[in-house]
C-alpha cells in the first residue's frame, strides 16, 4: 500500500478546484484500502507526518496571492513529486519553475504540454481538467428558468466583451458566482449554459457545465475536439456571432438541445471525472516508482 502526501493551501479562505478533488477521490480510495492519503499545507516542519512514498501538488493559483497576502509558496519535500499545472495560460513561468522540480508532470491544457516540453520539461503530459460528480450533477427542472447562464468571474477582456453581447442578445440571462451544488442547480435551470476561455484554455467549466447534463455553447479551444464532438456532445462557436447563431437556434429545437445535453453528460462521466483523473495519478506514481527504486 502507498502512502501519499498531498500539498495545497487551505488556511486562506478557498478550498475548491482541482486540489479539494483530487484529495476527497483519493480519501475514497483509502477506505478500500489502496492506499494512504494526508493533506498537509506545505510549512513548517513535516517530519513528524513520516515518510511518504510519493507527494502530490496540485496548482490552484497560488502565485496569484504574492502581493495580495503574506503567502509564498513552499515546494512539498521529498520524492517522487507529481505536479498537475493547471494555469499555464496564465502563470507560465511559475509553473515551468515547478514542473523542473517534478518526477511527473501533468498540465491541464494542451498548449502547456508543449511549450514545457520545449523549455526542457520533456516528461510533461496532458491531463486536463474533470468534473467531480459529488459537486456537480443534474437536477432535473422540468421549466428551464434562464434561457442563458454563465456561472464565474469577469476577468478578462475577451470575456467582458461576450457576456456583454450574449446578455443584452438574451436578457433572461443567469451571471454570478456560484459553487458545487448551487452552481449545478444554475446550470441545470438553464437551457444552455455559455462559456468563454480567459485564453484559449478548456476550463473547469466545460467539465462541469456537462456534468449537469446542460447543453454546453463554448468557444472552439485547442485541445476539445479530442475530447468531445461539436454537435454530439457540446456546441462550439468561433465568433460572437456564431455564438448567438446558436443560442438561438438551440432554445428553438428542445429535442436537439435535450439529445446534446445527456450525450455530453454521459461522455463526462465515462472519461472525464476526478477518479479517471486519479486513476492516471496513481498510474503514473507507480511508474516513476518503479524507475526510482
Amino acid at each position: 500500500m502507498l502512502r501519499y502526501a498531498i500539498y495545497y493551501e487551505s488556511r486562506l479562505g478557498r478550498n475548491d478546484g482541482n486540489p479539494l478533488y483530487v484529495w476527497n477521490e483519493m480519501k475514497e480510495r483509502q477506505k478500500t484500502g489502496d492506499l494512504e492519503i494526508d493533506h498537509l499545507a506545505p510549512h513548517g516542519d513535516l517530519q513528524p507526518f513520516g515518510k511518504y512514498d510519493a507527494h502530490i501538488w496540485v496548482d490552484w493559483g497560488e502565485d496569484g496571492l504574492k502581493g495580495f497576502l503574506p503567502y509564498d509558496p513552499i515546494y512539498p519535500p521529498g520524492r517522487p513529486l507529481i505536479y498537475w499545472a493547471s494555469d499555464t495560460h496564465l502563470g507560465y513561468d511559475y509553473r515551468l519553475e515547478c514542473a523542473k522540480k517534478a518526477d511527473v508532470v501533468f498540465c491541464a491544457q494542451r498548449e502547456g504540454v508543449e511549450r514545457m516540453k520545449a523549455d526542457g520539461v520533456p516528461h510533461a503530459q496532458w491531463l486536463p481538467h474533470a468534473v467531480e460528480p459529488k459537486a456537480y450533477f443534474p437536477f432535473n427542472y422540468i421549466v428551464k428558468k434562464y434561457d442563458i447562464a454563465f456561472v464565474g468571474h469577469i476577468n478578462s477582456e475577451n470575456r467582458i466583451d461576450a457576456l456583454d453581447r450574449m446578455f443584452r442578445e438574451f436578457p433572461n440571462f443567469f451571471y454570478g458566482q456560484r459553487l458545487f451544488e448551487e452552481a449545478a442547480q444554475v446550470y441545470s435551470n438553464s437551457k444552455i449554459v455559455f462559456n468563454i476561455a480567459m485564453d484559449r484554455d478548456v476550463n473547469m467549466r466545460v467539465f462541469e457545465a456537462l456534468g449537469t447534463r446542460s447543453l454546453l455553447l463554448t468557444d472552439d479551444i485547442p485541445g476539445i475536439h479530442d475530447l468531445f464532438e461539436d454537435g454530439k456532445h457540446l456546441v462550439l462557436y468561433r465568433s460572437l456571432d456564431e455564438a448567438v447563431e446558436k443560442a438561438r437556434y438551440y432554445m428553438e429545437h428542445e429535442d436537439e438541445r435535450a439529445r446534446i445535453a445527456q450525450a455530453g453528460y454521459e461522455e463526462v462521466m465515462k472519461n472525464h471525472t476526478f477518479k479517471h483523473r486519479v486513476n492516471t495519478i496513481i498510474e503514473e506514481t507507480k511508474k516513476v516508482l518503479g524507475v526510482l527504486k
